[in-house]
């Protein structure tokens, strides 16, 4: 299967997304993608058997999936900032139960419930701008459960954080756009867990500047798709979060982490790759200095061209995130929407994003170090870009060291950020 998706183009997702390349059958575990149409597709992926949603077994039950409590442990991560800080989400159209779905989620895990924010509660609460989207509108296209795994993930992550949630009017790429431009006015970190296919890192895009915000944490999600980038992760003004597989300990920690690609259960795995613009032909992206002159970038095989991705973090829907959305009630829920938010609350926690122009240098100068877990073992190609993955670069296997399918590694503490 061929991803032919311009951002900017009304070109839809149905013949793109299908089953999302689950391989079902009686019984069988898979995954499927919520958003099934438009210009630009949300990177979330639930979890199914036999071809249909898998959901909690009964209301009491603890939601199946990850919690906060197994990604504090496993990543290492204190649960509040020391500082005030604003994590603005983008997303398309509205969801009109997201903050009664944040409320359910926060109490069945434990976690502070935030009030809604106003002129004399301006942190640690919660805040819903619509840009013109009608209400409810979210759920039709499924994106009503990338909000809910975008809000509830930072969180999870962040529990003092104050929220954001910048809804477009739509998900065109001008209309995302401009949602981004209002959430970078309104905080320094921004979660995007949105992307277009086969514009491999196009430069020159009237959209460029909307995600170039310095002194912002701009964090995109790397795509689901497997080998292959997107836009806007390609981008050198953003952090483009790729995607793992978390496995825990017995004890319910670290235990493992691998580059998540596809298995014997669906077709799909982060996105990797060069942004050389082979696929488009148009200019590719070149990649700023703290990227292409650390170890390993050499073996990547971009040249100096702009690489995804940056950083990584669990997105496997096997080992996906339990999300609550009124719609659909409990769901197990992964994709590179999840790694995204995921490293943005980790931004917040360490509050540190306006120290520099583009927050992506900061891990960068601790790769290799214990602020990262080194990520060796994996593959993404699930030989579904344009173009093959060359088997003696680092653009679709993990190794030691620094990889394009896992970056500089998974956090471990948040002393990296």
């Amino acid at each position: 299967m061929k991803r032919g998706l311009l951002f900017g183009a009304a070109l839809a997702l149905a013949l793109l997304v299908g089953t999302s390349g689950a391989r079902a059958s009686a019984g069988a575990l898979g995954a499927r993608h919520v958003c099934t149409s438009g210009q630009v597709r949300c990177m979330a992926m639930v979890v199914t058997r036999g071809g249909q949603t898998l959901r909690a077994a009964s209301p009491s039950a603890l939601p199946t999936g990850y919690g906060p409590a197994q990604y504090h442990k496993a990543y290492g991560l204190p649960m509040t900032t020391p500082k005030k800080i604003t994590v603005a989400i983008v997303d398309a159209f509205d969801d009109a139960t997201i903050a009664g779905d944040l409320q359910t989620y926060s109490k069945t895990f434990g976690l502070p419930v935030l009030p809604a924010c106003s002129v004399t509660v301006t942190s640690g609460c919660f805040q819903k701008v619509n840009l013109g989207a009608p209400p409810g509108s979210a759920v039709a296209p499924g994106w009503d459960i990338e909000i809910a795994l975008d809000v509830e993930t930072v969180h999870a992550i962040c529990e003092n954080c104050r929220i954001d949630l910048v809804e477009a009017v739509d998900n065109s790429s001008l209309n995302l756009a401009a949602a981004e431009n209002t959430a970078a006015s309104m905080a320094s970190i921004v979660s995007n867990s949105f992307g277009s296919y086969y514009v491999d890192g196009k430069e020159g895009s009237p959209f460029d500047p909307s995600f170039n915000h310095p002194k912002k944490a701009i964090v995109v999600a790397a795509g689901d798709f497997g080998y292959g980038v997107s836009y806007p992760a390609a981008l050198n003004t953003v952090i483009s979060a790729g995607g793992t597989r978390l496995t825990l300990n017995a004890s319910g920690g670290y235990g493992s982490e691998r580059a998540w690609g596809p298995s014997s259960m669906f077709d799909a795995g982060t996105g990797s790759g060069c942004a050389s613009a082979l696929v488009d032909g148009a200019a590719p992206v070149p990649a700023r200095g703290f990227q292409h002159s650390v170890a390993g970038y050499s073996q990547t095989g971009c040249g100096t061209n702009r690489g995804d991705n940056d950083v990584s973090a669990n997105a496997d829907p096997v080992t996906g995130s339990a999300v609550f959305a009124s719609s659909s009630g409990w769901l197990q829920v992964g994709g590179t929407s999840l790694s995204t938010p995921l490293i943005a609350g980790v931004y917040a926690l360490k509050a540190n994003a306006t120290t520099v122009n583009y927050p992506a240098s900061l891990l960068y100068a601790h790769l290799g170090t214990s602020a990262f877990r080194d990520v060796k073992t994996g593959n993404d190609d699930a030989n579904m870009w344009p173009l093959a993955c060359p088997p003696a670069t680092t653009q679709c296997i993990a190794k030691a060291g620094y990889d394009l399918p896992t970056g500089v590694g998974t956090p471990h503490g948040i002393g990296g950020f």
